[in-house]
């Protein structure tokens, strides 16, 4: 337990940093934010000649990069990050971004980019680690850890759950989050008799699917023979490595035996000074301070600074980054970060039973 007094103080703390931090973002923000758009349709571009000329792999990886990139500014864009910067373009506020028709323009995705921002945005950021949060790992996967399986088995399940995840997983259960949908499973995913059912595969998969596989490569195919099936196989193979990356960024980041599970009365004040403890007591960081570190890791390496003012812009978070860390020092708030490769061991033996996480009910 963190006595009440620490927890006033650090919060006290942790709203003058994210004040200060806020003040601080301006003009240099918004163009790195550009530039990291721009190498995405580099990448894209790269991976298509690549591809062209039969280089499949190299085609492959630079197509899971711009993949990657589309996914890193949905995030922190429809968090806020760029809200608040005066004289930028409307399409980069939370409010426009990949909402609505522009969805295809911005996030083209397995994912409702609504339900998205409902499920991770509000359930997730809001309840971290508690049962309300629908992210919580060691309990979403509690059926592979209970299951009395050999450790190569539940290690293969797990490897290829990472390759489809964003859709064996993560659309549905967005999707079953907004109001008045069906809580879709393993049991009812493939039943198409639902609402819920249908407005995921013809709603949000189908359209994905035309879009991003079938339609270029009826394209490239008429412009040369043979480069349509080849984008075909790129292009699936860049998916599995997309969502094989983002798994091993997004799914450690909050799961560890180092880590806190929360299974007390959630707390009553969102924004309190429990609140902000259970943010660092429930999430990790990876090494941080460098861009190709903080690129390639979609900058949920800061993801400790990410929980505690999720406003901030991509440079935001590393300038405030050892100012978090020294306030979490000082408070006595362990301060956890590792790289991706650590955390991610500890992730996988939450997955599989070998390890619990801290029960707290700090």
């Amino acid at each position: 337990m963190v006595a009440s007094s620490v927890a006033q103080a650090f919060a006290a703390e942790v709203r003058a940093l994210r004040h200060q931090a806020l003040q601080g973002m301006g003009r240099t923000d918004y163009w790195h934010l550009r530039a990291i758009e721009a190498s995405g349709h580099g990448f894209f571009a790269a991976g298509l000649a690549a591809c062209y000329w039969g280089w499949l792999l190299p085609a492959a990886l630079s197509m899971a990069v711009a993949l990657m990139v589309r996914w890193l500014l949905m995030h922190h864009i429809c968090h806020g990050g760029y809200d608040r910067l005066a004289g930028i373009p409307r399409r980069y506020h939370s409010s426009r971004y990949a909402m609505g028709w522009r969805r295809h323009l911005d996030w083209n995705d397995w994912i409702l980019p609504e339900a998205w921002k409902h499920e991770h945005n509000l359930l997730h950021h809001g309840f971290t680690g508690e049962e309300a949060d629908p992210d919580l790992v060691e309990r979403n996967l509690d059926w592979l850890a209970a299951a009395r399986w050999p450790r190569a088995l539940k290690l293969l399940v797990l490897a290829l759950f990472a390759c489809t995840w964003k859709f064996s997983y993560y659309a549905a259960r967005t999707l079953s989050c907004q109001k008045g949908q069906q809580v879709l499973d393993f049991g009812n995913f493939w039943d198409l008799r639902g609402r819920t059912q249908r407005r995921l595969w013809f709603g949000l998969f189908l359209p994905y699917v035309l879009c991003s596989f079938v339609l270029p490569a009826v394209l490239l195919e008429a412009l040369s023979s043979g480069f349509g099936q080849q984008y075909l196989a790129c292009r699936a193979l860049a998916e599995a490595l997309h969502n094989l990356h983002t798994f091993v960024l997004i799914v450690p980041n909050h799961a560890g035996a180092d880590l806190h599970r929360f299974e007390t009365v959630p707390v009553a004040e969102r924004g309190g000074a429990a609140f902000f403890v259970r943010q660092v007591l429930g999430s990790a960081n990876y090494r941080t301070g460098s861009e190709w570190l903080d690129f390639s890791q979609m900058y949920l390496n800061y993801q400790i600074e990410h929980h505690l003012m999720p406003q901030l812009s991509l440079l935001a978070y590393r300038r405030v980054q050892p100012l978090v860390q020294a306030a979490c020092l000082r408070h006595g708030l362990p301060y956890v970060q590792e790289s991706v490769g650590r955390r991610f061991v500890k992730m996988v033996q939450i997955a599989i039973g070998s390890r619990q996480m801290i029960r707290s009910g700090s």
